[in-house]
């Protein structure tokens, strides 16, 4: 079994004066009355973070241990601070229960999006500018995503340690950013699909014989036969062609998370550094690219100022970047379900579109996800292939 050990998940900063900082440690392995003082030690560590405290990889709560969780919940919630426990075991419950004797114990939460969500929720009604930062649903959204790129990662991190014998973490993370670096692919997203596959036998090759499908002919891409772009690039080249077929001067493209449907912002043009930072990463509600994921189908907005689609900050974000009108088309992926969404605005309301503008819109986004699903079943394979032969050889 893993010895005790606790692990900094994320160290964030939060909206709202009394929260400052929020730290998501894990604990690992089992607990006996020597742990105590190293878990006190570790809680420390933080000074006055906020702490959400994930207990899920935990095999055993021993009583010295509760009793520290209990002190520190104490203190925290002197301060204003709730220490937040997430997926604590039945037992380990129960034990708190029994040594809380009265005392202001840590909340339980089942997972660590519940315990977020109740941190974002103080910090919105707490007095002060801060609180009121029109930014504070997009830094909730932000927190959710960087807590689960961290997990990610570091479940990716033991994983590479056990299958293949890596001395530590930081010899496995060095392993993940450069293969992903080589593929031009985002760390997380190496991460995601390794924690995702069966493991290899025990040879050179993980995937044998996978097929390489040819790449699909993109018509605002480039001529086939060239160097695939980047998947950057590649967005890029799709905002600029959206741009040119509605004559827009602001458009943006968004993938979808597939973990919890959220948008995010993946290339821009023509938009102030508040819209960017504003829509960053957004839910499917409140803004019409959220409504057309959602749905599935396009959506068209004759005069933002009025729309239903928006709630008063998401209104007020388009209305500073002078977006007045609007169309966002769902980019669609496997199972006919929207893998992502670009969008053209115009800074007067009541913008009309013409049939033929529609039409090479929609082959805009049908190219685009059959270029997408392309990308998923060879680079990132290729990724993989690569991160098991190098890992091989350490």
């Amino acid at each position: 079994m893993r010895q005790f050990s606790c692990e900094t998940l994320a160290d964030l900063a939060v909206p709202g004066p009394a929260t400052g900082r929020l730290v998501i440690l894990a604990l690992y392995g089992t607990t006996d009355a020597a742990i105590g003082p190293v878990l006190a030690a570790a809680l420390a560590a933080h000074g006055s973070a906020q702490l959400v405290v994930d207990l899920s990889g935990l095999h055993r709560l021993d009583p010295a241990c509760a009793e520290v969780l209990h002190h520190r919940a104490e203190a925290a919630v002197a301060h204003g601070r709730p220490l937040r426990l997430v997926a604590c075991a039945p037992e380990a419950a129960a034990l708190l229960a029994r040594t809380r004797a009265g005392r202001t114990g840590p909340e339980l939460y089942r997972s660590v999006a519940d315990a977020l969500a109740a941190a974002l929720a103080v910090a919105a009604v707490l007095p002060g500018p801060a609180a009121a930062t029109p930014y504070l649903r997009t830094d909730a959204v932000e927190l959710r995503h960087a807590v689960r790129a961290q997990a990610l990662i570091g479940r990716a991190q033991g994983m590479l340690m056990e299958r293949y014998g890596l001395g530590d973490a930081e010899t496995a993370d060095a392993l993940l950013e450069g293969v992903a670096r080589r593929h031009g692919i985002r760390s997380v997203h190496l991460a995601s699909a390794f924690v995702r596959q069966p493991p290899p036998r025990p040879d050179h090759v993980w995937f044998p014989g996978h097929p390489r499908p040819a790449e699909p002919a993109v018509g605002f891409a480039g001529p086939p036969g060239r160097r695939p772009p980047s998947l950057s690039a590649f967005l890029d080249a799709l905002r600029d062609a959206v741009c040119a077929i509605t004559h827009a001067d602001m458009a943006d493209v968004q993938l979808i998370d597939a973990g919890d449907h959220t948008l995010r912002l993946e290339s821009h043009r023509g938009f102030p550094a508040d819209f960017v930072r504003f829509f960053a990463v957004v839910d499917d509600v409140c803004s019409a690219c959220g409504q057309a994921a959602r749905k599935g189908r396009r959506v068209v907005v004759d005069d933002v100022a009025t729309a239903p689609e928006y709630d008063e900050p998401s209104r007020a974000a388009m209305l500073a970047a002078h977006s007045r009108s609007l169309q966002c088309t769902p980019i669609p992926g496997p199972g006919d379900r929207p893998q992502g969404m670009f969008s053209t605005h115009h800074d007067r309301p009541g913008h009309s579109y013409t049939e033929a503008e529609f039409g090479a819109l929609d082959t805009a986004a049908r190219e685009a996800g059959a270029w997408l699903d392309w990308y998923r079943a060879t680079t990132v394979t290729d990724a993989l292939e690569d991160l098991h032969r190098t890992a091989q050889l350490r």
